[in-house]
């Protein structure tokens, strides 16, 4: 067995993932970052569709990469007998299993929680769904699109008239963080008491947890006498344009707004009493954020930055993904980490944001081939 250490805390952790797409990938993922053995399960012929969208080398997209480093990858055929017979007895030899596909799949198969756990009590089942288990919706497939809309995303980010997307995979990913801590909070239990858990989560209630404690803020408080002020949504205006781009900043004390209104030239806006103050401003943060983003630049980037910064004001540039990695910043943070892969050359990979006793996770193993580790993990199951 792997050694158990403070940057592999899940080494000796085996994980199955049935999935497509984002959801259980990448909960696996960091399950893999922090030194669990990772097992893929795949369908023969394509894989994993997310192997083929956008820029690709060989079967491997970079948001497959991005989202299954560091795991071992077998096909199976789970509309033979053979080939559930096999996923049954890899996931006997497992601690977590994990999937996304729709209400009754895995009962169909006989890989439902209920009858694995049956014969391994021990084991952390954990099933993803899109709408729920439940409801008139359960039974119908689910995107990242589809649920941005369904957990009122689109329209916070549309926000006062409209709809817009957040130009991201948000769901599915937030999905993934969800399902990541639930999980590891099942292994702390299964430590303490020997018995596994079962664990269903939905894409739609993990949504609405995320979005609620800002943006239902001004939906939270129900009795007649609340007095109800902007939510956050009003405060994510336009940034402010400098003369070679724009910056975000986040003025939230008196002080700061004196210096945001200097620096943007609007010193008159300094004695309106509607805008002084933290309850004032927050009935009208709209209104005010709007005003100052539609002034014409005055700065250049690195100016405006530095005079918020000397009145304390948080701000950063607005960069182009493109412009991202070569920042000093965000280089200092050793954000990334450059990979020599066996089939796509030289990669750049985000690196684990968590460091543990003052040191960073070690850099993870390459993303899987299709099938690449098929014979071999047949071989340790014992079916070769």
């Amino acid at each position: 067995m792997a050694e158990v250490t403070a940057q592999q805390p899940l080494a000796g952790i085996k994980v199955v993932e049935f999935s497509t797409m984002i959801t259980a990938s990448l909960a696996t993922m960091m399950f893999a970052q922090q030194g669990a053995d990772v097992i893929k399960v795949e369908p023969p012929g394509i894989g994993d569709p997310m192997r083929w969208l956008g820029s690709r080398k060989e079967s491997i997209s970079g948001l497959f990469n991005n989202c299954n480093r560091a795991k071992r990858s077998i096909t199976l055929d789970l509309k033979t007998e053979d080939g559930v017979a096999t996923a049954r007895k890899l996931c006997l030899d497992a601690d977590i299993i994990i999937h996304n596909y729709r209400p009754g799949v895995m009962q169909r198969l006989g890989l439902d929680s209920k009858n694995l756990r049956t014969e391994k009590p021990e084991l952390i089942y954990c099933a993803i769904t899109g709408f729920g288990r439940d409801g008139p919706m359960a039974d119908r497939p689910a995107y990242d699109h589809v649920m941005q809309a369904m957990a009122g995303f689109m329209g916070t980010q549309g926000h006062p008239d409209g709809f817009a997307y957040v130009k991201t995979l948000l769901c599915d990913k937030l999905t993934a963080y969800t399902a990541a801590q639930a999980i590891t909070a099942a292994l702390f239990v299964r430590e303490r008491t020997g018995e596994g858990q079962h664990i269903d989560l939905s894409m739609l209630a993990s949504c609405i947890a995320f979005l609620w404690p800002d943006g239902g803020m001004h939906l939270t408080l129900m009795d007649d006498d609340v007095m109800h002020a902007a939510p956050f949504a009003d405060y994510y205006q336009m940034p402010l344009r400098t003369t070679d781009g724009a910056i975000a900043y986040a003025a939230m004390s008196d002080e700061h707004w004196q210096v945001v209104f200097e620096m943007v030239g609007r010193e008159d806006l300094k004695s309106e009493e509607k805008y002084q103050g933290l309850e004032n401003r927050s009935m009208h943060m709209a209104e005010l954020a709007q005003i100052v983003s539609a002034e014409p630049p005055r700065h250049d980037t690195d100016t405006m930055i530095a005079g918020l910064t000397k009145g304390d004001v948080p701000a950063a540039p607005c960069l182009r993904l493109d412009d991202v990695k070569s920042h000093a910043q965000i280089m200092a943070i050793e954000a990334f980490e450059e990979q020599d892969h066996p089939l796509l050359g030289t990669i750049h990979n985000a690196a684990s944001p968590v460091h543990i006793n003052g040191q960073k996770l070690p850099a993870t193993g390459p993303s899987p081939a299709l099938g690449e580790h098929s014979e071999e993990i047949m071989q340790e199951i014992g079916t070769k």
